[in-house]
């Protein structure tokens, strides 16, 4: 690559955005979801579907829950295309209002920093 590309000027490693709080790592919890590799959320996901908001708290949940919720379906979706490197992930999360509204979520799998995989789960538009 570097002969094609030459010198990398610059680089941001995911180890990286994950101590800047760019990603958050649930790899633990995703274990426990059925994930074999390492998972990340967007500080967006966090913020929107795990995140505690008052309506989220009257309604009995908690970040654990929420968190535990976003991986199960998460590892559905990934279950119903297992050869797909990006998949669509949809669920009902309570945000802002006591009815919970429909979020929809991109789960990608790509290379870490040593090229390993790694599962980034975003909300759209994000990368």
């Amino acid at each position: 690559m570097h002969e094609i590309f030459g010198e990398v000027i610059d680089a941001y490693t995911r180890t990286q955005a994950i101590q800047d709080g760019v990603l958050v790592d649930v790899t633990e919890q995703a274990r426990k979801a059925g994930f074999k590799i390492p998972v990340a959320l967007t500080g967006g996901v966090w913020a929107r579907c795990v995140e505690m908001t008052e309506a989220a708290e009257k309604a009995g949940n908690s970040e654990d829950s929420r968190l535990s919720d976003l991986l199960w379906m998460a590892r559905a979706a990934a279950a119903q295309k297992p050869d797909a490197r990006e998949v669509d992930v949809r669920l009902h999360v309570v945000t802002d209002s006591p009815k919970a509204a429909l979020v929809e979520l991109t789960m990608q799998c790509g290379p870490g920093d040593d090229g390993e995989p790694v599962i980034t789960i975003m909300l759209p538009g994000e990368d």
